[in-house]
């Protein structure tokens, strides 16, 4: 075997060991999905340790399925990854600190949880998002506060969140009441549209729109369009789109 031949052969060689240790030194990205059995063991093992009450303007506290459609994606010099949510979601409400806990989960490293309570004409509670990509979690936990007094239609109110290092400006208008079917039974809802806009750490912009039963506030609907820039680690993009919409009114416990 010529000379040039063994070097060839040689460097293939190599090549091949490299690219092996490349993918098993890569960091993955493999979501794993939350199931109905994991968010009914999570709310049984909560129990009642909160101290809100289910009142009559509040519905039933248990897990809710939801059929989803959207993703998340982020976008960075380095790392480009997508997370498909198509299939099923849920949400789970709980007692919270004053009122009911309401926690949205489509993977274990994607999450929403809030509670906002509200006295003497005031809003105040607090918004916790979650994401995870590469094994690597973000939790962001916002403070809220909020002006909002009537749920009737043609009201608008605004909202201010902030974190140690981020802040989201909310202007939230209360469209004219809907009909919404959820396994074949025609709920009253109100449907409500919120602009966001972020400042600080990140910034960007979403839209959010949600049909809730106007007997108590359960949700039957939500759609989401978000964007979001950040400087850290060299700057990446986030993109989340998704669709969500109640299978039955009946909770899981």
């Amino acid at each position: 075997m010529g000379r040039r031949r063994k070097i060839a052969l040689l460097v293939a060689a190599c090549a091949a060991v490299l690219a092996i240790v490349a993918w098993f030194a890569w960091p993955r990205d493999e979501p794993t999905r939350t199931t109905l059995g994991d968010a009914v063991r999570s709310f049984r093992a909560e129990g009642d340790r909160g101290k809100g009450t289910n009142g009559p303007d509040e519905p039933a506290p248990g897990v809710y399925r939801y059929g989803t459609r959207g993703s998340e994606s982020v976008n960075s010099p380095v790392l480009d990854t997508t997370h498909d949510y198509n299939g099923l979601s849920t949400v789970v409400l709980s007692a919270g600190r004053c009122a009911e806990r309401e926690r949205w989960q489509v993977f274990d490293g994607r999450w929403t949880e809030g509670e906002l309570c509200t006295s003497h004409g005031r809003t105040t509670g607090t918004v916790t998002e979650f994401h995870e990509f590469f094994g690597v979690g973000q939790k962001d936990s916002f403070h809220c506060h909020s002006g909002a007094t009537s749920a009737k239609a043609g009201a608008s109110f605004t909202s201010f969140c902030e974190s140690d290092d981020s802040s989201i400006s909310t202007t939230t208008h209360v469209r004219a009441a809907e009909k919404v079917y959820v396994g074949g039974l025609a709920f009253d809802a109100t449907p409500v549209e919120s602009r966001s806009v972020f400042g600080g750490a990140e910034s960007g912009s979403a839209v959010r729109r949600e049909w809730r039963r106007r007997s108590d506030g359960l949700l039957l609907r939500r759609s989401v369009r978000s964007e979001a820039d950040t400087s850290t680690a060299g700057g990446s993009h986030y993109t989340e789109r998704y669709t969500i919409k109640l299978l039955s009114t009946t909770p899981k416990r």
